[in-house]
């Protein structure tokens, strides 16, 4: 009996200790769980920035890839301070009801408390928002030019439209404007920095081309070195988006907990119906598959729903998706018509899609979702009517664009005609790269090495090259000029297909001067290397346009040759006698004309050293095996004993 009775009361004072625990305030208190919630959340949104670097550096070439990172780290510690010091008085609440531009001066340099909770939270959206345009302007905009229109948008751009929308005593939080987490506060305010930023500086080199035989601009914008990274920083960037909408809620007591589950799975729905949306698109579209697009249109559904995620249906969030996804496409073939260069579309996503949600939320959020995120008395007088709440949504973007359009513009304009050179990089850096311009060095060092080793491959090439020809040289000037019968004819044949066809060099075998005048004033016809008026001449080619080349009969002073009236091939490959031709009582060329002549002989020069070339596959001197040979060849002149054992063998 008396064992049962001592269970009996230990039960009770068990059942006794827990009714205690949960009625004790001190573990329930509302504010620490909200606490926990809004702190767990800005971790969460603060992950976003591994996200961004991700997604921006394998988005781009992997010569810019180290200097965008650099960048980003850049954005978290100036925005950081910034935020400390008078961006969180900037946004905050604080100061009479009637500060409805800004907030007071109560916490500038806000010391450590209870209000560090909410400063935390913000912090990592301010630091989010001056992140996007880091990819729109990348591998082209100075490194100070960059960290001054962050630091602009960190420490004034986004304290005052967090002020304007989520501050109790903002004018467009008073009037009943809905962006819950961010979609116009956030993304709309970087969007319009990134695109007037792109502007400013034009393109990456070589990215628009415009076709004179077509008469259109081609885009030839470069692939992402890493399609892994860029995947790896799209999902944590969803990742992070559920802390971005659901700690919006700023806490789980008091149902708020049912706003943040509604901001969390409407999130998911709007990315999901994008993502499947833009896939479609990809399979209709008469060009391949665009994975690049079908990230970014997860990016630009989870873009629109962060105004209404918590104030829209279930149906609203996957049209809001749905919608996302063809106006991402169109906004960023709109931009690259307009020779806009935008590297990740950050413009497309973030402000066109930004737009958007903040316009979605007249159409597809209710009164009961409305009342549940806000409180009841949120939108004064009628309540929520689709209407007057898309006139607000309207009003308070335009003046959000107005706002960071102008302050953006007049620090591009001071920044362009006050630094040296202006806000983009020099070309030579863009060329090789921010990475070696600022960093001395690429993010990849086996890269490096494989670029050493292809130039170091190209100029033993070149070197080959170089030295097959020079032999070639000396043998066609050995046989003195004269070339075998069965290559003329293939020469023949082949200039015959195209006689006008312009000549390219490389090099020049020869360089002819003044001296070559005679002492009338004429410029005898160039001779085949090596003739020493022992073999036959090609005679002068005739430049296109003069009476010779179109059939007409010459002037006077010109020379014409006799077979180009019967045949209808080049004067330059026909055989003359060399002394006949090298007479003093030849009539040549107009003195009034010796300079153009000159130039144009030295032109002939050239096209015989091309032809040259061609005799290296015609005659086929040397074998295919050679190549390593010639490289063994010694600087004074030697050879190699392997080269003398096929020097001494009989030619072809």
């Amino acid at each position: 009996v008396t064992e049962t009775w001592m269970r009996a009361t230990a039960r009770e004072i068990a059942d006794q200790n827990v009714t205690n625990h949960f009625a004790n305030t001190g573990h329930t208190e509302p504010v620490a769980v909200d606490s926990t919630w809004t702190l767990l959340s800005g971790i969460l949104v603060f992950m976003m920035q591994l996200g961004f670097g991700l997604l921006e550096a394998g988005s781009i070439r992997s010569i810019n890839s180290q200097s965008i990172l650099f960048k980003n780290l850049i954005d978290i510690s100036l925005v950081t301070m910034g935020w400390w010091a008078w961006g969180y008085a900037i946004s905050s609440s604080s100061g009479s009801y009637r500060r409805e531009f800004a907030g007071d001066t109560t916490d500038v340099f806000s010391p450590a408390g209870p209000a560090w909770v909410g400063l935390f939270f913000n912090w990592t959206f301010a630091a989010a928002s001056s992140t996007i345009v880091s990819g729109a302007v990348a591998g082209r905009m100075k490194l100070l030019a960059y960290v001054i229109l962050s630091s602009i948008i960190g420490w004034i751009i986004f304290p005052l439209f967090s002020h304007w929308a989520w501050a109790s005593n903002g004018w467009l939080y008073k009037r009943g404007f809905i962006d819950f987490a961010g979609s116009g506060v956030v993304h709309v305010g970087g969007g319009v920095a990134a695109l007037i930023a792109s502007v400013f500086l034009g393109a990456r080199s070589g990215r628009f081309e415009f076709m004179e035989k077509e008469k259109r601009w081609v885009d030839r914008k470069p692939r992402g070195h890493s399609i892994m990274m860029a995947y790896m920083g799209t999902l944590l960037l969803w990742f992070g988006w559920f802390g971005f909408n659901a700690g919006s809620s700023l806490g789980m007591s008091d149902g708020r907990y049912i706003v943040s589950v509604t901001a969390l799975f409407n999130s998911s729905l709007a990315a999901s119906a994008s993502v499947l949306t833009m896939t479609v698109i990809n399979a209709l579209l008469p060009v391949s598959f665009n994975f690049g697009d079908v990230m970014n249109a997860a990016l630009a559904g989870l873009v629109a729903i962060t105004a209404g995620c918590a104030t829209q249906s279930a149906w609203g969030a996957v049209i809001t998706g749905m919608v996302s996804a063809p106006l991402y496409k169109a906004s960023s073939t709109l931009i690259a018509m307009q020779r806009i260069d935008d590297p990740v579309d950050a413009v497309s996503v973030h402000c066109t899609c930004g737009i958007w949600g903040v316009i979605a939320v007249a159409f597809f959020s209710n009164q009961e979702l409305v009342d549940r995120a806000y409180g009841v008395e949120y939108i004064p007088d009628v309540g929520f009517q689709t209407g007057n709440q898309l006139g607000i949504q309207l009003y308070g973007i335009i003046a959000m664009i107005g706002f960071v359009g102008a302050v953006v513009v007049i620090a591009l304009l001071v920044m362009k005609y006050t630094f040296p050179g202006g806000i983009r990089v020099h070309s030579r850096d863009e060329l090789v790269g921010n990475d070696y311009a600022y960093f001395g060095g690429y993010a990849y060092p086996d890269w490096e090495e494989m670029v050493r080793e292809a130039r170091a491959h190209d100029r033993r090439k070149a070197e080959i090259k170089r030295r097959q020809e020079k032999r070639i040289y000396d043998k066609i000037r050995k046989n003195n000029g004269r070339v075998k019968r069965r290559h003329m004819k293939e020469l023949r044949r082949e200039v015959s297909k195209n006689p006008d066809r312009p000549a390219t060099f490389r090099t020049s075998p020869t360089n002819r001067s003044t001296s070559a005048l005679d002492t009338k004033g004429t410029v005898p016809p160039p001779r085949t290397p090596g003739n020493d008026n022992k073999g036959g001449r090609i005679n002068t080619p005739v430049p296109a346009g003069t009476p010779a080349a179109t059939g007409t009969p010459a002037a006077a002073g010109t020379p014409v040759s006799k077979n180009r009236e019967n045949k209808n091939i080049p004067s330059y490959l026909e055989r003359t006698s060399s002394r006949s031709t090298l007479s003093r009582t030849s009539t040549y060329m107009d003195t009034s004309n010796v300079l153009d002549e000159m130039k144009f002989m030295e032109s002939y020069v050239l096209e015989i050293y091309r032809k040259m070339e061609r005799l290296e596959e015609l005659i086929k001197i040397e074998k295919d095996g050679e190549d390593d040979a010639v490289l063994n060849d010694s600087d004074d002149g030697s050879r190699s004993p392997s080269r003398k054992n096929k020097s001494a063998s009989p030619s072809r």
